[in-house]
């Protein structure tokens, strides 16, 4: 079984699952942990707005949120209580553990919410497969 780096705070030596000895790289065990712990992702705006590559990544975001018309600008009543948002960036790899690209997502607050008073009612649609094969299915037999 392959051992990862012990925890230096509790004395525990991490262990991969055993379902991972199935799995094989090209990398060393110490090439593992520095590729996973040496990249540190901006945690806010200010800190990502000091890099070029970041604000890009931010340009990026703003451009398909409105060529998608995701979300829409308006003006709020003064008893409507805004939802925040904010941003989370992520550096993504490629299987050699090089920066692939560098990503920003503009994501809504609503952790914030409160049943009753900021909404009444959640309609989150769901659909299986199955339900998705049967359909096109029926539509494929009646043309």
């Amino acid at each position: 079984m392959t051992v990862f780096a012990p925890d230096v705070r509790s004395g525990i030596i991490r262990r991969a699952p055993s379902w991972m000895n199935d799995y094989h790289t090209n990398y060393a065990e110490d090439d593992l942990m520095m590729m996973f712990s040496a990249i540190e992702d901006p945690m806010n705006y200010e800190e990502a707005s000091k890099e070029e590559k970041w604000v890009k990544a931010m340009k990026v975001e703003i451009e398909a949120i409105e060529k998608t018309n995701t979300w829409e600008l308006v003006s709020i009543r003064p008893d409507v209580k805004p939802i925040g948002v904010k941003w989370v960036f992520k550096t993504k790899l490629n299987e050699k553990g090089e920066v692939q690209k560098y990503k920003a997502r503009l994501v809504v607050k609503g952790y914030a919410q409160k049943d009753g008073v900021d909404y009444g009612e959640v309609f989150a649609p769901v659909s299986g497969w199955d339900t998705i094969r049967m359909f096109l299915a029926v539509a494929a037999k009646r043309n």
